[in-house]
């Protein structure tokens, strides 16, 4: 009886398979290679981009709930790389009804204002915050606290211009919020904003730092960001960057200015007097003086000029009248005084929405023979 063999391939059947195969292996690798370099990058990007809008969402909706009690500063610090404002972001407790949300049993440092009994430096400054306690309308501690955002070299990378941001409360230690921020050495991560002519002006680089305690801080209607996103593909090396452009209105500016002031205002600068006698007992003086800078510009908050006059070496000024701030760029005061031989000064105060005065702007003595 005759063995029939096994059915199966022949070695050139083989040989042919396994070339085809390679053919098409050969075809679809570069495809594969090419479809897995673009998902990288496309993963890159989203992670860049990510990275930049978590930081960018973090500081807006924290600057969007900015408020302040009368006589506390809304803006605190405004710097390129650091910004401290005041908001009421936190409470232990429903008691608190101006706060955005509730942690019960937070500590005091978390859910009132900065108390001087624990002032320090700002971040990335040499200034140290508060210079006092800031009270509610009742009396009682502010329940605002100061919020702080600041940058800090990113060290990992091994390049200068990327970043870590942190996020601090008052005197608390900071919490870090996001790294691999890019902010290139000719550039800055926050710019301000004030209104001229009714259109939002960048403020100056070279302006900046601005304090509470400064004019200019009281202009400040929006604050800018630039936030950029950095990713680095370990496998291939290739770096990616992906900014987001953002300006937040710091949306109770307005309402602060019409009925609570920040810092006082500056002084009426170029204070001068003109004499003429009017008869043989009476002389007449012209007291004129420029704007203070606050007066239709900058923090746009004088309401008022207190006019006072002293003979040289008198211990008090004498307060002679009051002109109402019209924006104007010069204002003009006339006195009739009887003729008395001596030395005579005028001055000038600026008044802001809130009572405060500005230092006092002395003309030259006037000396009547």
């Amino acid at each position: 009886m005759t063995r029939r063999s096994a059915a199966g391939f022949t070695v050139v059947e083989i040989i042919v398979a396994m070339t085809l195969t390679l053919a098409v292996f050969a075809i679809t690798l570069p495809f594969i290679k090419a479809q897995t370099r673009a998902l990288g990058v496309s993963a890159g990007r989203m992670d860049a981009d990510q990275l930049a809008r978590y930081a960018q969402r973090a500081i807006d909706v924290d600057l969007r709930r900015t408020t302040a009690d009368a006589g506390q500063p809304l803006l605190v610090h405004a710097g390129p790389m650091s910004i401290a404002f005041t908001a009421n972001l936190l409470a232990s407790d429903t008691l608190d009804p101006g706060a955005s949300e509730i942690s019960a049993g937070a500590p005091t440092t978390l859910t009132e204002s900065w108390r001087l009994a624990n002032a320090a430096a700002l971040p990335l400054t040499a200034r140290t915050f508060p210079t006092q306690d800031y009270l509610a309308a009742d009396g009682t501690i502010s329940k605002n606290e100061t919020i702080s955002y600041y940058l800090t070299a990113d060290t990992v990378t091994g390049r200068s211009d990327i970043y870590v941001l942190h996020r601090q409360v008052n005197a608390r230690p900071p919490v870090e919020i996001v790294r691999g921020l890019q902010v290139p050495t000719d550039s800055a991560f926050f710019s301000y904003h004030r209104p001229i002519a009714g259109v939002l002006t960048r403020i100056a680089a070279s302006r900046l730092p601005l304090y509470w305690d400064s004019v200019a801080v009281d202009s400040v209607r929006a604050v800018g960001l630039r936030v950029a996103g950095y990713f680095r593909d370990k496998a291939t090396g290739a770096v990616t960057i992906r900014t987001v452009q953002w300006t937040t209105m710091l949306s109770n500016t307005a309402a602060r200015t019409a009925g609570t002031c920040g810092a006082a205002p500056a002084a009426p600068s170029s204070p001068a007097t003109v004499k003429a006698t009017t008869s043989p007992a009476k002389l007449r003086v012209r007291f004129t003086w420029n704007a203070a800078t606050d007066d239709g510009a900058g923090a746009g908050d004088v309401r008022a000029y207190v006019v006072e006059w002293q003979k040289v070496g008198d211990l008090a000024w004498k307060t002679i009248g009051s002109v109402a701030a019209t924006r104007a760029s010069t204002y003009e005061w006339q006195h009739h005084v009887p003729l008395v031989s001596g030395s005579y000064q005028y001055a000038v105060t600026a008044i802001d929405c809130g009572g405060t005065g500005s230092t006092r702007a002395t003309a030259t003595a006037l000396t009547l023979p």
